[in-house]
C-alpha cells in the first residue's frame, strides 16, 4: 500500500536515528516561537501524539526543554506547557574586524548575557587566538567549552558555503584559505557557523530590523569595504564560492590602473579625505558628497537590475545621508530599473550582525541535534 506524505510525517520521526533527530528539530522549532503543550506540538508538526510523547520525554531527559506550568483551562484537565530550557546550553558569537573581535555569550532563547571586546597585535588574526578569547569569555561566566552547543563567527571576507573555510579576509591578514571552522570545532564541537558579516547583517535586519517580513532583499553596506547581502525567497544566497555580493570590486575602467568602486568610494579609500569623523559630513565639506553618493547609488542600481528585489536596504555610512539622501537613491532607482523596489535605511547598525549570527546558530543547533550531549 502506498503511504501518503502526511502518514509518513506522522509516523517516521520516532523510528530511526535520523527520524528522531528530525522529530526533535521539528519540536524545538515550534518551541522557539512560544511555549506549547504536547497536543499543540502534535497538531503543529503533524507528528503523531505517541511519537511526540517520546520525543518530549527525550528532550526533557536531555534538559533541552522543561515544563513551565499549565495552560489556561477550557474545560477538563489543563495541558502542561513546554518551553526551551534557556540556560541548559549556550552559544558563542564573534564578530571579527581589523585588529579586534567582539564576542558575546547567549542562551538558547536568544538572550545575550555577556560581552567581551578583545584586541590582537600585528596584522594577522590567528584562529587559535580567537579560540582562547572565546574560552576566556566562557570561564569568566563560570562555563566550560562543554557547556557550549554552537559557535557563530562573522567574518569580513569570503567564506566558502558550509565549510567554515575563509577564502580571503584582508582586514584579518588572511590572503589564502583559512580553516577557521575546523579550528573552532576542535574546541567547541561540530556545530560551528562561519559566514560573511554582511550576510549575517541582512539576516539580523530581516528578523529584527528594517527588512522584517520581506523575502526578496538586497542590503548594500558602505564601510571600509563595500559589500552586499542578497536574499531571495527568504534565503541568503552566498553564491557558489561565497563571493556573492562582493559588489565593491566592480571595476572603474575609466580610472587609471583599473581601480574598483571600493578603492575609490569605500571608507577605506576615502580615509585620507574624511579622517575619522562622520564620513558624510566630511565629504560634504569637501564638495565630494554628490560624486560619492552617485557611485553608491550606481551599485544599488546594479544590484536591483541583477536580482529584482522587493526591498533595497542601505546600511553603514550611507545611513548618515538622512531622508533627502534616501529620496535621491529611490529617485535614481526609479529612473534606471524596470520596477523600482522599496528603499530603506538599515535600522540596527552593527548590532544586526550579532542578531543575525544568533538567529542562524540557534537554527543550526536545532537542525543538527547539537543540544544532545
Amino acid at each position: 500500500m502506498t503511504r501518503t506524505l502526511a502518514e509518513d510525517r506522522r509516523t517516521s520521526p520516532g523510528k530511526t536515528p535520523r527520524g528522531r533527530r528530525d522529530g526533535r528539530a521539528a519540536v524545538l522549532r515550534q518551541l522557539r516561537e512560544r511555549p506549547l503543550s504536547r497536543t499543540d506540538l502534535a497538531e503543529l508538526t503533524g507528528i503523531s501524539q505517541p511519537v511526540i510523547t517520546r520525543l518530549v520525554r527525550d528532550l526533557l531527559a536531555d534538559e533541552a526543554v522543561h515544563e513551565i506550568g499549565a495552560a489556561g483551562s477550557t474545560g477538563g484537565r489543563r495541558p502542561v506547557l513546554l518551553a526551551i530550557r534557556p540556560r541548559s546550553r549556550w552559544v558563542l558569537l564573534a564578530r571579527l574586524a581589523r585588529g579586534r573581535a567582539e564576542l558575546a555569550l547567549a542562551d538558547l532563547t536568544g538572550t545575550v548575557v555577556a560581552h567581551r571586546h578583545a584586541a590582537y597585535e600585528g596584522d594577522r588574526m590567528e584562529p587559535e587566538w580567537l579560540v582562547g578569547e572565546l574560552v576566556a569569555l566562557c570561564r569568566a561566566n563560570g562555563l566550560a567549552a562543554a557547556d557550549v552547543c554552537g559557535v557563530a563567527v562573522a567574518v569580513p571576507g569570503v567564506v566558502a558555503p558550509g565549510t567554515g573555510v575563509v577564502g580571503t579576509a584582508p582586514d584579518l591578514g588572511w590572503t589564502g584559505p583559512e580553516a577557521l571552522g575546523e579550528v573552532l570545532a576542535g574546541r567547541f564541537g561540530d556545530c560551528v557557523l562561519v559566514d560573511n558579516d554582511v550576510n549575517l547583517m541582512l539576516t539580523g535586519e530581516r528578523v529584527h530590523g528594517a527588512a522584517r517580513g520581506a523575502d526578496d532583499v538586497v542590503l548594500l553596506y558602505i564601510g571600509r569595504f563595500i559589500g552586499a547581502g542578497i536574499m531571495l525567497g527568504g534565503r541568503v544566497l552566498p553564491g557558489a564560492h561565497g563571493a556573492s555580493g562582493e559588489i565593491g570590486l566592480l571595476p572603474l575602467r575609466e580610472q587609471a590602473g583599473d581601480s574598483t568602486v571600493e578603492q575609490r568610494y569605500g571608507l577605506g579609500g576615502l580615509a585620507d579625505e574624511i579622517g575619522t569623523g562622520e564620513p558624510v559630513r566630511a565629504l560634504a565639506d569637501r564638495g565630494r558628497l554628490a560624486e560619492v553618493v552617485a557611485a553608491w547609488t550606481h551599485l544599488a542600481v546594479v544590484l536591483s537590475l541583477a536580482v529584482d528585489p522587493a526591498l533595497v536596504l542601505v546600511g553603514g555610512a550611507a545611513t548618515e545621508l538622512g531622508e533627502p539622501g534616501l529620496v535621491g537613491i529611490r529617485s535614481e532607482l526609479a529612473r534606471r530599473v524596470p520596477v523600482c523596489p522599496d528603499v530603506r535605511f538599515a535600522e540596527l547598525g552593527d548590532r544586526a550582525v550579532t542578531q543575525g549570527a544568533l538567529e542562524r546558530i540557534r537554527d543550526l543547533v536545532i537542525d543538527t541535534g547539537a543540544l544532545r550531549d
